[in-house]
């Protein structure tokens, strides 16, 4: 069984993220890894937390914006594990796709416009552009994208 990954950024793709991963789910069992990346407090405002409550507040954070994603695998009987990391969300996306040796990370497919090939714009596009910079054998996929 292969791994995917899925990454949901916010609450706002919950649904699209959901439906790739039951629909990739149901063509070909893999295991499913749903991925919220939580962008680190800066500096002058983490000083004043201790390191188990900052990774609290991350890991409470992003189960928030997984949380319909996982509702609605959960209800379509799609295995899933849940991930919530923290760092700059493209490049640890990809670098977590890469450490999993995934088949594939599912993302929105960017639009064709300079700024997506300069790896600006979306996460999407900032994903895709890291993978093919970085020559990974991970695909990814999105909407319009092969899968």
């Amino acid at each position: 069984m292969h791994d995917i990954v899925v990454p949901v950024c916010d609450t706002g793709d919950a649904v699209w993220a959901a439906s790739q991963a039951i629909a990739i789910y149901r063509d070909e069992p893999a295991r499913i890894h749903l991925l919220n990346v939580q962008r680190p407090l800066p500096k002058h405002i983490a000083q004043f937390f201790n390191r188990d409550d900052l990774r609290d507040f991350h890991r409470d954070a992003g189960m928030r914006v997984l949380e319909p994603v996982i509702g609605m695998l959960d209800k379509a009987g799609v295995p899933h594990e849940d991930h919530v990391l923290v760092g700059h969300p493209a490049e640890t996306i990809v670098r977590f796709a890469e450490d999993l040796h995934a088949k594939q990370v599912v993302v929105d497919a960017p639009p064709k416009s300079v700024l997506s090939m300069l790896g600006l714009g979306s996460i999407g596009s900032q994903v895709h552009h890291l993978m093919q910079s970085h020559a990974t054998n991970v695909p990814a996929s999105g909407a319009s994208g092969a899968t």
